[in-house]
Formats: C-alpha cells, sequence, structure tokens
C-alpha cells in the first residue's frame, strides 16, 4: 500500500473526498429525518384501519399488512442509516464497465445508502458489484451480476478510508488490501474497537468463503485467530441480502460448543443487520431433534466437555454405521416381510348353532381360487428397502396400501363377497403391519443397542438420565429411523462453528435427520481439545459433506489475531505433538514477548495476577481472560482473585462475554479471544506432554489479541518448558525466519529501517539489552550485577536476596492497604511450603521478563527453554504418558458428570422445577410458540375507583396507581376483574386491596403510607381519551396508551420518556405462561442484588430473576431512572437478546408489573 503524503489535506482529491462525504452524510441525515416522518405517519394510517377494521372487512385487512410491512421495511433502513451517521462508507472503486464503456466510480459501506429511488450513494458491501473491491486487484477482472452475468470491468482505483464521528481522518489506495499497514493498524486496537472495522478489512479468501453459493456445503479449515467466527457471520448477512426470495432469517441454525460464544455471536449479528437467527450447542440441536420424545424433567444433557465412557469409539463414524445396521434389524423385526394372501374359506357368511356370523371355513389345502395375493414379498421388501422413511411411516402406508389393495378386490369380485365378510375382512386386515403409533420406547432402544455392543467387547456405559452429545445423535437417528410420521422443516442451512469438537458420528446423524439441508462447517483440527473424539483430520467429514459438484472445502491459514510473538509461542507448544498441524501465517504485527514467570508460594502468585491484570486495563485492554484447566480451578481461582480485584462473572452457566475479568476454563474459551490472556499455573500433572494437552494448551495460548503471559509455581508443563525436538525447532525457525525475511524486503521497498522499529542495538549478531549483552549464548552480568537469562518469549531475571526482601516488604505493604489476604488454611499450608523448600529456591524470584525485542537474530539454544532452578525432567514414552492422561481424563470425567448429576438432584429435591435466580433459561424457554394474529385494539374505555379499566379482544387491561410516582399494570384474558378477591396472593399476603405486602420498600401494614396497597384508593388521577390515544395522568406520572397498538408509554410529569411498552403485540398469553414485551433498545437494564446472590446487567442477556420465598418480588431496574417489579408467584425469566426481543416472562396466565419512578 501506497500511503499518502502528510501534505494530502490541501490536496484538491482530498477536497473532493471531504465534499463527497460532507454531502453523503447531508443525504444520511436527511433520509433519517424521512424515514422517521414516514414511519410516524404509518403508524397513525394503521392505528386508524385498526379502529375501522372487522373480522370480514378484507379489503382493510390487505391494506392494512400492507402498510405493516412497509413501515417494517422503514424502520430497517431507518437503523440502517442511523448507523451510517458516524461512517457512511469505507471503500471506493472506480472502473470502466467495458460493457456500456462508461467510468463509473461507486463507495462500499456497510449499509446501502440511496438519495432517492434511482440515485444510490453508497453500495451495500454485500452487493455483487461490490465483489470488486475484495476481490480484484487493479487492471482487467470482473463480477457477477445477479441474474448471474458475468461482466468484465477495468479496475483502476481501490481507495479505503478511514473515517471517524462524520470525520474524514484519511484515506489509502492499494491493490491488495490483504497486506497494509491499515489492517495492521486495525488489528492493533482493542477487541471492541476491531469489530466495527471488520467489513472494510476482509481478505480475499475470507470474501471467496463468504460469498459462495448457500446451495451447497462448504468446509473451512481456518487456523486460531484466521476470523471463522467473523466469516460465518458476514456468510449469513450476505446470504440473507442475496438470497432474500429463498432463506429468510428463521431458516438458520448457529451451532457453536459452548453458551458464551453463542452469546457473542448473537450480540454481534444485529451489527450486520441480522436478526431472529437461532444458535444452539450441538447438545440442544439433537433435543430439538428429539421433539416429544425428550422429557426435560427426567432427562438432562452432559456438555461434550464432560463426555462419558466410550466416547472414543461412540464419536466415530463406524459407531452410527452399527447404530445403522440396528435400524435396519429392528426395522426386520417390526415389519413382515411375507407375501399377504387372503383366504376367502377364512370369510364366509353364514348360521353356526343358529347363530348368524362371518366364520373361518378353512380345512385341509386351499384351493388356488380360493386364494389372493394382495401384497407380494417381493413388492414389500422393494417398498422397505428403496423408501427413505421411518419404519411407522413406512408401517402406516403398508396398512393403506393393503386396504387399497382389498377394496380393488371387492371392486374386482364384488359379487363373491357379502357385505358382513367384506367389513370382517377389512376389520381383519385393518394394522395388520403395525400399530399407527410406534409402541417402543427409543430410549429402550438406545439402551439395547448399547448393551449388544458390550457384549461385543465395546466399553461403553448405559445412561439413565443424563446423555452426552453421542447418546443425543443416537437418539434423534433412532427417532427419525424409527418414530418419525410427520417430517417438520428444520433449518435450510446450518452453519457450524467450532467443528473440530465433535466426531463423525454427530455429522452423519445430521445428515440423515436434515435432509435438505445445507451447511457452513467452521473449525479448526488443531484446537480439536476432547481427547480421543472430535475430529483429528477432514477427510470422512468431506467425503461425507462434500461430495456433490459445487460443495468445497477451503483453508484460512492466516492468523489476524495474535502478535508475531504470541503466534510463535503457540506454534512451539503445537509442534511437542506428534501430528503434523496446519501452517500457520501470522500477519507481521510485532508486540511484546510472552512472559514465563515462576513464583514460590500462592499468595506471590494470585498478587502478580491481580497486578498484570490491573496494569493491563490502565493500558487500555478491556477484555482479559484468565485461563484456567479445568472448571474446578477456575471456581477457585476466581473466588480468590475476586478478593484482590473485580473479576467478571465467570460461573460458564451464567457467564457472558463482556468488558473486565474473565476467569474461564480452557474449553470455554472456545472461538473467543481477549486483548490479554494469562495462562493460570500450567503445571505438568495438568498439561502433560501430548498431542490432546498440546491442543489445549494451544488454544488457551491463542486466545491473546495483544499480550500474553504465563504464571505459575512449580513444575512448569513440558509442553512449555522442554526444547522442541531438533527437526522440529528447525523447521520452525525456518518458518519464521521466512516471515521475518518477508517483512523486512516489505520495509525495504518502503524505505524503513528494519531496526527502527526495535529498541535494541543489533551488532554483529550480539544484543545489547538494559546494559545487559547475550554474546553466542552467553550470559555477561551487567554493572548492577544482575543476571539475564538467555530465555525466549521472556526470561526469568535472577535477583539477589536484598531485592527479594523488598518485594517481599512491597507485597505486605499493599495486602495491608488494600485488606486482602489469603484464607488461614492457605496460609498455613504456604508456610509448610516455603519451610520446606531451599532458600536457594527463594533468591530466584523471576517478577519482571527481560524480553528480546527482537527474537529471531538469536538461534536459541537447545536448552533455552529450560528455566533456572528447574530439576531435570524424567522423559516417559509417549505411549506412557498416553495412557495415564487418558486414564486421569477418564476418572475426572466421571468425577465431574457425578458430581454435576448430585448437585442438580439435590437442587432439585430443595426447588423441584423451579430454577434460582441468575440461572441462564434454555433457549427453547425464550421464544414464544407459533400464534395467531393478538388484537390489542382497544374497544372501550371505563373509569372505576380502583384504575383504568381498558377492553380489548384480547383481554382486560387495567392501570392503577400505588403511589404518586407508581403505576400497576394488570392484564387479563378474561373480560373483568373480581374486585372482591385479590388480584395476586403469596404467603398470606394480598395484593390488590388494602392490607399487607411485601415489596421494594419493605413490608407494610395498614394504610399509613401510600405504598401500603397494590391499589391505593387515595391517589388522585385522571385521564382523558383523545380518539386514538389515551393519555392518563397522576401526581407523579403521565401514561399514553396507543388504542390501536393496545402499548404503553410511560412518561415523567414534564413528558420526558422513561419507559414503553413494544409496539406489536407487546402482550402475549399461553397456555402456561405470559409474556410482556418492552422496548429496551436504547437503555440498559440490571438486575439488583438478591441475598448474597450478585446482580448483573441484561444486555444481550437472559436469566431467570425470581427469588426465594419471602424475599423482594423479581425487580428490572433501567438507566433512565426506573424500575419494574415483578409480581408473580412462579419462575420469572427477563430477556434482553436481540434475536428474542426484551421482555419479562412469567408462569400462568395473568401479566401483573409495577412501573416506579
Amino acid at each position: 500500500m501506497e500511503k499518502r503524503e502528510p501534505d494530502k489535506k490541501s490536496s484538491a482529491e482530498w477536497q473532493r473526498e471531504e465534499k463527497y462525504l460532507n454531502q453523503t452524510l447531508d443525504i444520511v441525515k436527511r433520509n433519517v429525518e424521512n424515514y422517521e416522518s414516514e414511519i410516524r405517519e404509518m403508524s397513525d394510517q394503521i392505528e386508524e384501519m385498526l379502529q375501522h377494521y372487522h373480522d370480514n372487512d378484507v379489503e382493510v385487512y390487505t391494506q392494512m399488512s400492507n402498510t405493516v410491512t412497509m413501515r417494517d421495511h422503514m424502520q430497517s433502513a431507518l437503523k440502517r442509516n442511523q448507523r451510517a451517521t458516524k461512517k457512511p462508507y469505507f471503500g471506493r472503486i472506480d472502473f470502466l464497465d467495458e460493457t456500456l464503456q462508461k467510468e463509473e466510480t461507486l463507495y462500499i459501506g456497510r449499509g446501502g445508502i440511496a438519495k432517492d429511488t434511482t440515485h444510490q450513494v453508497v453500495v451495500d458491501w454485500r452487493a455483487p458489484v461490490a465483489n470488486a473491491y475484495y476481490e480484484n486487484g487493479l487492471g482487467e477482472c470482473s463480477y457477477h451480476a445477479p441474474d448471474g452475468r458475468e461482466l468484465p470491468i477495468r479496475l483502476d482505483l481501490k481507495r479505503t478510508y478511514e473515517i471517524d464521528n462524520g470525520r474524514l481522518l484519511d484515506y489509502f489506495d492499494t491493490e491488495v488490501i490483504a497486506n497494509d499497514e491499515l489492517l495492521t493498524k486495525y488489528l492493533a486496537k482493542n477487541k471492541q474497537a476491531v469489530l466495527g472495522e471488520i467489513i472494510a478489512t476482509i481478505q480475499k479468501e475470507q470474501n471467496d468463503i463468504i460469498r459462495k453459493t448457500p446451495y451447497h456445503n462448504i468446509i473451512v479449515q481456518g487456523v486460531a485467530g484466521s476470523g471463522k467466527t467473523t466469516v460465518a457471520m458476514h456468510r449469513i448477512s450476505f446470504i440473507l441480502y442475496n438470497y432474500a426470495e429463498r432463506f429468510r432469517p428463521e431458516d438458520f441454525y448457529i451451532v457453536g460448543s459452548n453458551r458464551i460464544l453463542l452469546e457473542y455471536i448473537t450480540g454481534v449479528l444485529p451489527d450486520l443487520d441480522v436478526y431472529g437467527i437461532r444458535q444452539m450447542t450441538m447438545e440442544q440441536l439433537f433435543v430439538r431433534l428429539l421433539y416429544e420424545d425428550w422429557d426435560e424433567q427426567s432427562c438432562s444433557i452432559l456438555e461434550n466437555t464432560a463426555a462419558a465412557q466410550g466416547s472414543m469409539d461412540r464419536g466415530t463414524f463406524g459407531w452410527f454405521q452399527a447404530l445403522t445396521e440396528f435400524g435396519v434389524r429392528i426395522e426386520a423385526e417390526r415389519i413382515c416381510m411375507d407375501s399377504v394372501v387372503l383366504d376367502r374359506r377364512q370369510f364366509v357368511e353364514g348360521l353356526k348353532g343358529g347363530v348368524a356370523g362371518v366364520f373361518d371355513e378353512r380345512e385341509g389345502e386351499p384351493q388356488p381360487t380360493d386364494l389372493v395375493e394382495l401384497l407380494s414379498g417381493k413388492a414389500i421388501r422393494d417398498y422397505v428397502e428403496q423408501t427413505n422413511a421411518s419404519v411407522q411411516t413406512k408401517i402406516n402406508m403398508l396398512n393403506e396400501r393393503l386396504i387399497i389393495k382389498i377394496k380393488d378386490e371387492f371392486l374386482k369380485n364384488g359379487l363373491r363377497y357379502s357385505e358382513k365378510e367384506r367389513k370382517a375382512i377389512l376389520k381383519e386386515y385393518r394394522g395388520y403391519f403395525g400399530k399407527k403409533i410406534f409402541d417402543i420406547s427409543i430410549f429402550e432402544l438406545y439402551q439395547r443397542f448399547l448393551l449388544e455392543q458390550k457384549e461385543k467387547g465395546y466399553e461403553v456405559s448405559v445412561p439413565e438420565q443424563a446423555y452426552d452429545v453421542y447418546d443425543l445423535a443416537a437418539l434423534a437417528y433412532l427417532y427419525k429411523r424409527m418414530k418419525e410420521t410427520e417430517v417438520i422443516s428444520e433449518a435450510h442451512h446450518v452453519v457450524i462453528d467450532e467443528a473440530q469438537d465433535y466426531g463423525m458420528m454427530a455429522y452423519a446423524v445430521l445428515k440423515y435427520c436434515m435432509k435438505d439441508c445445507t451447511y457452513t462447517v467452521m473449525g479448526d483440527v488443531s484446537q480439536n481439545i476432547h481427547f480421543g473424539f472430535g475430529l483429528a483430520d477432514w477427510e470422512e467429514l468431506r467425503k461425507l459433506l462434500c461430495s456433490q459438484d459445487g460443495d468445497s472445502f477451503g483453508i484460512l491459514k492466516k492468523s489476524y489475531r495474535n502478535t508475531v510473538e504470541i503466534s510463535e509461542f503457540a506454534t512451539k507448544i503445537l509442534h511437542h505433538g506428534s501430528f503434523e498441524p496446519y501452517p500457520v501465517e501470522p500477519i507481521i504485527r510485532h508486540g511484546k514477548e510472552v512472559e514465563i514467570m515462576q513464583f514460590p508460594t500462592k499468595r506471590e502468585l494470585y498478587e502478580e495476577t491481580a497486578r498484570r491484570c490491573r496494569a493491563w486495563q490502565k493500558q487500555g485492554l478491556n477484555t482479559i481472560a484468565i485461563v484456567c484447566r479445568t472448571p474446578e480451578k477456575a471456581e477457585l481461582v476466581a473466588r480468590q482473585l475476586g478478593r484482590l480485584i473485580p473479576v467478571c462473572e465467570s460461573n460458564p452457566d451464567k457467564a457472558v462475554f463482556s468488558d473486565g475479568i474473565m476467569v474461564l476454563p480452557v474449553v470455554y474459551t472456545k472461538g473467543l479471544e481477549f486483548d490479554a490472556v494469562l495462562i493460570f499455573d500450567p503445571d505438568k500433572e495438568e498439561y502433560p506432554v501430548d498431542d490432546g494437552h498440546a491442543k489445549l494448551l494451544y488454544v488457551a495460548a491463542t486466545r491473546a489479541l495483544h499480550e500474553l503471559c504465563v504464571l505459575y509455581r512449580e513444575d512448569l508443563t513440558g509442553l512449555i518448558a522442554e526444547p522442541l525436538p531438533e527437526e522440529k525447532q528447525k523447521e520452525t525457525d525456518r518458518k519464521v525466519q521466512q516471515l521475518l525475511e518477508e517483512e523486512q524486503g516489505r520495509q525495504n521497498t518502503s524505505g524503513i529501517s528494519a531496526e527502527s522499529k526495535y529498541d535494541n542495538t543489533i551488532e554483529n549478531n550480539n544484543i545489547i539489552e538494559n546494559n545487559n549483552i547475550i554474546e553466542n549464548n552467553n550470559i555477561i552480568e551487567n554493572n548492577k550485577g544482575s543476571l539475564q537469562l538467555n530465555k525466549k518469549y521472556g526470561n526469568a531475571i535472577g535477583k539477589n536476596e536484598s531485592q527479594s526482601k523488598l518485594q517481599e516488604e512491597s507485597r505486605k505493604e499493599t495486602r495491608q492497604k488494600t485488606g486482602t489476604n489469603l484464607s488461614e488454611n492457605e496460609q498455613e499450608k504456604e508456610t509448610r511450603q516455603e519451610t520446606a523448600q531451599p532458600r536457594a529456591k527463594l533468591q530466584v524470584r523471576p517478577r519482571v521478563a527481560a524480553t528480546l525485542k527482537k527474537p529471531q537474530v538469536v538461534t536459541p539454544p537447545s536448552q533455552s527453554m529450560l528455566l533456572t532452578g528447574v530439576q531435570p525432567i524424567v522423559i516417559k514414552s509417549k505411549e506412557q504418558k498416553a495412557f495415564e492422561a487418558m486414564q486421569r481424563e477418564q476418572e475426572a470425567i466421571k468425577a465431574q458428570a457425578a458430581e454435576k448429576l448430585r448437585k442438580e438432584n439435590l437442587r432439585k429435591k430443595k426447588m423441584p422445577g423451579v430454577p434460582l435466580f441468575g440461572d441462564m433459561p434454555e433457549n427453547d424457554r425464550l421464544r414464544p410458540a407459533g400464534h395467531s394474529k393478538i388484537d390489542l385494539t382497544i374497544r372501550w374505555v371505563h373509569e372505576r375507583p380502583d384504575g383504568l379499566y381498558l377492553q380489548s379482544r384480547y383481554g382486560m387491561l387495567r392501570i392503577c396507581p400505588v403511589s404518586k410516582a407508581a403505576v400497576r399494570v394488570s392484564f387479563r384474558r378474561e373480560d373483568t376483574f373480581d374486585a372482591q378477591k385479590p388480584i395476586y396472593e403469596k404467603n398470606g399476603l394480598q395484593y390488590g386491596m388494602a392490607g399487607t405486602r411485601t415489596g421494594m420498600t419493605g413490608t407494610h401494614t395498614g394504610a399509613a403510607d401510600p405504598m401500603d396497597s397494590y391499589i391505593d384508593l387515595h391517589i388522585k388521577w385522571k385521564y382523558r381519551d383523545k380518539g386514538s390515544m389515551v393519555e392518563m395522568t397522576t401526581p407523579g406520572l403521565f401514561l399514553e396508551i396507543d388504542k390501536g397498538a393496545g402499548n404503553i408509554r410511560f412518561l415523567t410529569k414534564d413528558r420526558k420518556m422513561l419507559c414503553e411498552e413494544r409496539k406489536t403485540e407487546c402482550r402475549l398469553i399461553e397456555a402456561d405462561k405470559s409474556w410482556q414485551f418492552f422496548d429496551w433498545k436504547k437503555e440498559k437494564i440490571s438486575i439488583p442484588n438478591r441475598g448474597n446472590s450478585l446482580g448483573f446487567s441484561m444486555k444481550g442477556s437472559a436469566r431467570y430473576i425470581h427469588g426465594k420465598e419471602g424475599e423482594l418480588p423479581p425487580v428490572m431496574v433501567s438507566d433512565r431512572g426506573y424500575c419494574v417489579e415483578v409480581l408473580a408467584e412462579g419462575p420469572v425469566i427477563c430477556c434482553d437478546i436481540p434475536s428474542y426481543g426484551s421482555y419479562f416472562q412469567v408462569a400462568g396466565t395473568k401479566i401483573d408489573y409495577i412501573v416506579y419512578r
């Protein structure tokens, strides 16, 4: 890339660009005003039509439906233009249309911007012509029109802009976007800033994948940091834009490895103009495919991280083949393949013993004339073998065919059969092949299959309540193979992220169960962290999914996430394995060296961790991860570290990706990235040197965007401490050197000295750093007497005894100031450990890493990875280490699964079927069931002493004062409220009449306080019916009730907006639960502390917010200065996820809540 000279702001070209930007921003602002005005006008038209609409008025209904659709499109356009007010476009292309011989200039942005219906000032990045910006260099090229025609063009200019808050900061002309300093500049920002620039920096190889047709499968192998998840999200956005007639948001499923990753994806999609995409884990997808056979009360899901015994076998394609053979045998048992023959002598009308009836007269050998072949055995077998349907469907179809054949026989030889004989024959053969409903449990069938496999020598457990992903896959297959009678349309395109986590069994079942679906599969086999199952390579999956013309396999080998130093560190970890990893090509972006630091006590380890996190936050690194090996260790570290620094919610079942410090087990960091990562105490026991743990530690290291450090106490894992085998070391150094030479060549071309980027002086391959000289791998003591150890990725600095004492005193002083101490048990344990340690070890206390700013200059010695003071390691055979690791892993898995099941059973005993405060609800509970149109149009308004009553077809709405600055809103499907009974009663406390209640202000009795009852008859209020709107005024609030939509707007007395219910279908009553929807797009909702449970933000999340008996009712607090208290007896869910909506959900068929200011 050629960067413009600093004085270009005074050039004529700069003036033209600024003028066009200002003109574009004027158009955007005008569009926003016009769209807002048109939306208001259309809303008024809809309200007016609702007032005159009757059930039999088809014309009004059609006009109203069209108006609603137009308004929805206007609202989408409004959001697109609002997003463009800060940065309307990011690129530009100038080209000659060789067909029309016409020069064209197009500006490209995140969304299309039009001046009018014929003049597009900014082209959407997803448009076909915009592909030239990403795909082609300057010169002759082409793009494909929407109708498939290839249009030749001559690309003359490709320009990229830096625009911030409507100001032009800079622009660059480039031929290839991939390798420029603009990309490096974006990557150097923190994570939140990077996400905003992704569309502008999509690379050619990423663009190829994004724009692949959705009608074929694609598998993508992408190294860590190559943008797999980002590409997948942009691919969905591209498909919805260009294939809108075929694909809608509900046609997509996003399948991810864990809930944290899925919530992160869901939060980012709206920025790409994508709403309503369903997302789930693989386990949840298989549960979905079980439909009515899955019972949440009696069954539970084992996460993939706690897979049960036998996963090595159960995750393979061979296991699927064994299950298929089992299905064939069950089918043969259930369906009789013999010919069906009617013997006329069996059905003869006559008299026997004076009784008339139809009797069986068969005796001796039948005559050929008495036999009629209704269905031949060959016809039955051909149908069963060739038809791709379930066993039950085949049974039902064969029964139907048989009845048709019998009726055909009656038509041909009707005179031979009396009416009673016909009825007897039909009765006898109805259900000949089986009942209409499959009468064997698929769970029993699966247990039978597992027992058969155990008899064959497979070590598998037979689950009774808890099922892992491969159990669920097998059950989904058996349901589809045996029981399904009605084919339910699922997704048409499934995007699978972190695909390497699942074995071939899962994919074979998916293809079988969702036959009309295509797939985008993203993963990295080098990150398969599940030992013994998952994908070690792509060969089997390619044979399964990429067997048709048009299917493709792509590779993303460039890593945009990590700095060169982090990438090199992680690659060396990976090379300790016996497998051949896919090559990684890091974008040349230098940063700090990876630091490795040892501490003799836990106290110092935790204190340094806290100090490091605070330092990172001061540097502007907003997202920080402390990565632990297991969930149990992460929970312990989060608890201990929380005494020193604020830590985000780190429970994997509740955590939401956000700014701050997160303590996570490594398996839950998959697919995520953080500004800085700290790997906490990776010792030999947790990370032995084998293939599985090499991949595990590689995942942890590659989560870091900018900084990475490793802190440990003792016995550092050999994956870091041990040197690479000589051959692998040479190969790694060769690749790194090649990349650095390429970078230096580019720098020399642009006139930049390579050495000018570093603080160190390099002379004759000697490095002078901080007055220490490292020469020919020897250590020379500096003037101050401290030693430098030539150790790559951060070298331990030897401290003398006086330095150690000073640091110890400093740490004690810090603890005294902060008031933080370790527990007494930990102090005693550390005291014993310190006493047992030699004093010499305490003197080697690495606190600051002396890093080599340019590591490629000095070839590391064979022992450069060994730390001072670390004893020689006894090397075991790979087979022995792998076997021991497998044993430990299996024992840990069994213990973890048993403990989780024990806790779950204990919790269910304490609170049967009732989730706890802060729990995350299942995705299936977050979306209402399909329903007909809800008519909330207000038909009449009536004033009563206890409130304002508003009647709609859907039910009765009552609004009544609670205090001067609070109102209660109640809704029932019934037409009336019983004034003699409390509307809400719990624990003897009645709500709805004067008396005792427990609420946000505590427990009150009598009428001394205006908040004493939920309906205060002494509060003065008034209302006014204005035709399309009802206004209600209380001493402290002003309410507007839209008569067309039935929604309420809550305002302050001086008409400032507080809270608003959603405009469309703001309330929904189902058979067992009710939904109240709000418009929370421009505010932040949080849930306050409850007892010992901490509060949390609801942005992009869904939680249970009810508490225990006797506690405060569920409360939601807004940053606008109001709160909502929900009156409900059962569980309450609060959700603020764009794809699901903003609402609270309660059990039962009543809605009751209070808005306080």
